[in-house]
């Protein structure tokens, strides 16, 4: 039989999954947007990616409320309670997420036409296409009831860091060409922006996985390595 509780419970989990699936776009979009060489297609892509945030802040909204009146009214137990806080824990991060996109691709629309930009391009999407694959892995996690994609997602961290040392040290060669010193400069200000903005992207991925092993176990891994981990 179906109680209350759990119809109140799958209506907050429905609203998650609409804020997941924006996020997801979201990131979809911004590689668009690093792919399109015309302004015209970025400025529509930009247009939906304004619009989708106004829709991610709606949701976060809702949820806070939603899943703090089903704490209030029906007391949930265990398993559900703690689902419930992986919730509002991924949402917190997955909006966090939202922002940095908007930040990220601002950012790109300002520099787009520096040639420090151009070098860094081929990593800067390597670096979004493993950061969105962190994020949709680690939701899937939680959606399936999956352990292994969340860890997946935790031990991608590494890898990702290595791309940032990578790319900060091409950035640093560039920055030592004797032409134009000052514009690259700044220009690499804006890049490590960029950079800075898809590790936290990652950081929050992260954040997410470790939300859906406590939901789905119970165990804590927060600063913790998952393949050490008894």
């Amino acid at each position: 039989m179906t109680t209350n509780k759990d119809l109140a419970i799958q209506k907050i989990e429905k609203e998650f999954e609409k804020l997941s699936n924006l996020i997801l776009e979201q990131l979809r979009l911004l590689q668009e947007i690093l792919n399109k060489e015309e302004d015209a297609g970025r400025k529509k892509i930009m247009q939906k990616l304004v619009s989708n945030e106004e829709l991610i802040d709606k949701h976060e909204v809702q949820l806070d409320e939603k899943i703090i009146k089903v704490i209030v009214l029906y007391h949930p137990l265990a398993t559900d309670l703690r689902r419930l806080f992986a919730i509002y824990h991924m949402t917190i991060n997955l909006e966090r997420v939202g922002d940095l996109v908007v930040k990220i691709t601002n950012t790109y629309l300002e520099i787009k036409d520096s040639s420090l930009l151009e070098e860094s391009a081929s990593t800067l999407q390597n670096m979004l296409k493993l950061t969105s694959k962190m994020v949709n892995k680690a939701l899937l996690s939680f959606i399936n009831n999956d352990s292994e994609f969340a860890t997946w997602t935790i031990n991608k961290d590494m890898e990702f860091d290595e791309l940032n040392r990578k790319l900060l040290k091409k950035n640093f060669k560039s920055a030592g060409l004797p032409m134009e010193s000052q514009k690259v400069l700044n220009n690499l200000v804006d890049v490590r922006s960029i950079i800075s903005s898809l590790e936290r992207i990652g950081a929050h991925a992260t954040n997410i996985a470790e939300s859906s092993i406590y939901a789905i176990t119970g165990s804590i891994v927060r600063h913790q390595n998952p393949k050490t981990k008894n």
